[in-house]
């Protein structure tokens, strides 16, 4: 597949571009330099084909210890990329660093499309002359912001695409999504499963503010990896605007997941914000792995380990049978074993049960626990269908729906749970009147 860069100094507009041809809000885009921290990915389709469409950081010669990690995976991107987008600012014009970059492009004879961007009017169309200065005659002025000749762009790129149309579909792909407090080893757990330095690593909380797609393969299996912001307490994140984007976009990520792999700190313990995370996870109908990490940094290791088993199986009870493991991201200890947690977790939430295996069950259930009289008539569950997967959904027909107490569903989940697994998976459950045949 084509790999196509988006690449340029910061604030010219390669994350709205990128959001653009992608068709949603995958980057954060803002007009402070310097937003868009982490390279991303998304698979793009234009004309029937398929290219894979990569946001860089922006490059400048600030010197602090994000800025050269965002260095390092500038010229990291043109080491991997077959065609280069090389985005200017129109606006701004020509700028001594444009001429730089254009050089390096020369020098490594790559491939690259020349964009001026921010020419969203007749009137800005001639800001593109001084541009001609670089040398380079085929120059595309185009507005990311409102679209203009992203269309000619598009056609562009993917006349560079020589091969067939891939046959890639997205939906294939089991997506995993890493979810935790800032600092908790994410970003260092996805670069170990790439073997690379994909997303910014760095001792400062909150480094990565992007959710970060990678695909990636092992034993055979196609995956997509989504790192996260680390999502902090609302009243310390919602002072910074960026933030708040980046909570809102980690939790977009939860939503489009298959299974979530959440973080814990070994050295800290299960924290009361670790609960809540991970609760809301499996609010959002995701099964969840308890990754334990940083297991490399203790000592006392099988007291430890006996120690975070019970915290971990008291305060996740409200997950049936959850699925923990212990593992160091520095070391690579165990990381691999979460995919195939994450593939049993993804069996479980797809696997449908026959009605009449539902039934046998219902009946059994009101033997075993004989439901409440209710207006000196006795609750009567007449039968359960599947109607759902990813998560379980379960509807039961009774006579007095608006009457079943929690208490009763709880013995109905945990009797479905006993005869038919799903451990480790939210599901729901609906009651509905017999009269009532709606199942959706």
């Amino acid at each position: 597949m084509l790999k196509v860069g988006i690449l340029g100094r910061p604030n010219v507009g390669k994350s709205t571009l990128f959001n653009r041809i992608a068709g949603r809000r995958i980057a954060i885009t803002d007009d402070m330099p310097g937003v868009t921290r982490d390279m991303l990915e998304t698979i793009c389709h234009w004309e029937g084909k398929n290219f894979l469409l990569i946001d860089t950081p922006g490059f400048d010669l600030k010197d602090d210890i994000i800025k050269k990690e965002m260095h390092k995976q500038f010229f990291s991107a043109l080491e991997e990329v077959d065609l280069v987008i090389l985005m200017l600012d129109g606006k701004e014009g020509l700028h001594p660093l444009d001429e730089i970059v254009v050089s390096m492009m020369r020098e490594r004879n790559i491939p690259f499309i020349l964009v001026i961007n921010k020419i969203d009017s007749d009137e800005r169309e001639l800001n593109v002359a001084e541009f001609y200065k670089l040398g380079i005659d085929d120059i595309l002025s185009i507005s990311a912001n409102h679209g203009r000749n992203v269309d000619i762009l598009l056609d562009r790129i993917v006349s560079h695409i020589k091969e067939e149309p891939e046959n890639f579909i997205e939906n294939e792909r089991l997506k995993i999504v890493v979810i935790g407090r800032p600092n908790m080893g994410k970003s260092s757990l996805i670069n170990a499963w790439l073997n690379e330095e994909r997303v910014i690593v760095t001792p400062i909380p909150g480094t990565t503010r992007d959710a970060v797609d990678s695909y990636f393969e092992y034993n055979g299996e196609k995956y997509i990896l989504i790192d996260t912001a680390g999502i902090r307490k609302k009243s310390v994140m919602f002072k910074d605007r960026i933030e708040k984007y980046g909570y809102y976009r980690a939790y977009d990520s939860i939503e489009r997941s298959d299974v979530v792999v959440a973080l814990i700190d070994a050295t800290e313990g299960v924290t009361e914000k670790d609960v809540k995370i991970v609760a809301d996870a499996y609010e959002l109908g995701k099964p969840v792995i308890i990754a334990i990490n940083k297991w490399d940094l203790l000592e006392n290791k099988a007291e430890t380990q006996k120690r975070l088993v019970s915290d971990v199986e008291d305060k996740f009870k409200f997950i049936y049978k959850p699925k923990y493991i212990f593992i160091s991201a520095a070391t690579k200890k165990n990381i691999f074993k979460i995919f195939n947690i994450a593939k049993q977790l993804f069996d479980e939430t797809n696997k449908r049960v026959p009605t009449s295996k539902l039934n046998e069950i219902l009946e059994i259930a009101q033997v075993k626990h004989q439901p409440p009289m209710i207006k000196n008539r006795r609750l009567k569950f007449y039968y359960m269908t599947q109607v759902g997967v990813n998560p379980p959904e379960f509807v039961v027909f009774v006579n007095y729906p608006d009457a079943v107490h929690f208490s009763y569903q709880r013995f109905l989940f945990n009797m479905v749970r006993e005869y038919f697994g799903f451990e480790g998976i939210p599901m729901k459950m609906h009651f509905r009147g017999k009269k009532d045949t709606k199942t959706d």
